[in-house]
């Protein structure tokens, strides 16, 4: 089974999205169950206070606690006003320790009477349920309440002139134990969880279209590139954002772009490919059968025509090889430091005969005698040979080439100048493409086929240089070739 994006942005989403919303509700219950129950226990806190506050009294009008002590219904009666909120056990009527006489006589006891002094623990109302406090003396010793460690006891002493005369006991809650409290903590909690679950609902409901709208652009990039894949380089992809699935976008429709340009020059390659080799070998075909039909005989004119038919063909063939190694590296370079002006001079040099014979003026002016570049000497050579072809294939004559050179930021500028013809300026930029022509100016009667300046553009990449074409101020054309010094 295949995940799609879409279903990974969306498990994505709403894992993130269910995980904050987990983590609030667990922090909000937590948070709120504490709060609460603070809340209870400050509320609680602040009635013991009030209790001090009346066993203070207690104990300025009595000076001790044996009323307290001996009266089960005075403490009642303290409970009663200190916690009228609890709910209270009842207590049976206080009575005095052994019935009067008549005459004020003592009389014995009932069967089964309470002994005076401060009832048993057994008959003492329970603290934990209410939660009632405990009274205790100036030594920690329990009046009123359970027993029970009295270290467990939360203390509120009961001064009464900067002395302490006793302290109120309350058993620490831990938990909450009302029924009210904890039915009003369990509503919360049900809201909480009913919030959480709504808010998981919308969350899902508002991450389906925001999971679509973030993987759309992928589907469409997905289809485009099965388009390409299936040779439709005309594909295009509407851009429709400026985030980065946006440039993804405008990089595919650069790289369909580019793929349709490649195209194009490969037909138009094969296309001048195949017209440039039929050309020398439609002549060669023709000559050769004329005479084998003897309507020319093989005299030295038709065999000189046959050879340069074949010497053309082979030049071809020649360019067309060299500039397929340079395509994929393949040629060789000897690098080393050399005077690229002894170069310029001895391959000019070569080539002044045919220039006079042509009548193009060729002119040299070297600025300096020295400069040193790290390069392959055969390689310059040939670049400048394919330069000065170039200048005699396609300059009129009479014409003129200036050959300069001069070094300033740290390379060395070597420029061509020739005389008319010149070059449109939306023409410039192609001179280096292979099989290039201007067809108004360069015409195969003169022998090229467009594939030198390819070459020489190769070359001076290859020495990390630049090659550039602009209008000559002689007619013609400009070409600029800069190459760095050798460190």
């Amino acid at each position: 089974m295949t995940v799609t994006i879409r279903f990974k942005l969306l498990a994505t989403l709403l894992t993130a999205t269910g995980g904050v919303v987990l983590c609030m509700f667990l922090i909000m219950q937590w948070h709120f169950n504490e709060g609460f129950r603070d809340y209870v226990m400050q509320q609680e806190r602040q009635t013991y206070e009030s209790f001090v506050t009346l066993l203070q009294n207690e104990w300025q009008t009595q000076g001790n606690w044996e009323r307290l002590r001996n009266n089960r219904r005075a403490w009642d009666e303290l409970l009663s006003a200190g916690f009228g909120a609890l709910k209270l056990p009842q207590s049976a009527p206080s009575r005095p320790p052994f019935p009067q006489g008549r005459e004020g006589e003592r009389r014995p006891p009932p069967p089964n009477a309470r002994p005076p002094g401060p009832p048993p623990h057994d008959a003492l109302p329970r603290a934990d349920a209410p939660r009632l406090p405990y009274l205790l003396d100036e030594n920690k010793h329990i009046i009123w309440g359970r027993p029970t460690n009295i270290a467990e006891l939360t203390l509120y002493p009961i001064n009464v002139n900067k002395k302490t005369v006793g302290f109120v006991g309350q058993i620490p809650q831990k938990e909450l134990t009302s029924q009210l409290d904890l039915l009003f903590v369990k509503q919360q909690n049900q809201a909480f969880t009913w919030v959480s679950a709504i808010l998981i609902v919308i969350s899902i409901l508002a991450t389906l279209p925001i999971a679509s709208h973030l993987s759309k652009p992928i589907r469409l990039l997905s289809r485009g590139t099965q388009k390409l894949i299936g040779g439709n380089y005309e594909t295009t992809i509407k851009v429709q954002s400026q985030d980065e699935l946006g440039q993804l976008s405008k990089n595919f429709n650069t790289l369909a772009k580019t793929l349709l340009h490649n195209e194009n020059s490969r037909r138009q390659w094969v296309a001048d490919i195949s017209h440039e080799l039929r050309t020398p070998l439609a002549v060669l075909k023709g000559e050769i059968e004329a005479i084998q039909d003897g309507i020319r005989q093989p005299s030295t004119t038709a065999i000189e025509s046959l050879h340069a038919e074949v010497c053309q063909l082979n030049r071809l063939v020649d360019d067309l090889y060299e500039l397929s190694m340079s395509d994929i590296g393949a040629l060789s370079y000897q690098k080393a430091k050399i005077n690229i002006v002894d170069i310029l001079q001895l391959t000019v040099a070569s080539f002044n005969d045919e220039y006079r014979h042509q009548g193009i003026d060729l002119a040299l002016r070297l600025h300096q005698s020295n400069v040193m570049v790290f390069a392959d000497a055969s390689r310059i050579r040939q670049l400048v040979s394919n330069l000065l072809k170039n200048t005699l294939r396609y300059t009129d004559s009479p014409g003129r080439l200036e050959i300069d050179i001069e070094a300033k930021n740290k390379q060395v500028l070597v420029h061509f100048k020739d005389s008319a013809p010149g070059v449109s300026k939306e023409e410039l930029s192609r001179l280096f493409e292979r099989l290039f022509r201007v067809e108004s100016s360069r015409n195969r009667a003169t022998g090229g086929a467009g594939l030198g300046l390819s070459i020489c553009s190769n070359i001076v990449a290859a020495h990390d240089g630049k090659i550039s074409a602009q209008p000559s101020p002689l007619g013609g054309i400009w070409i600029t070739i800069a190459l760095p010094l050798a460190n």
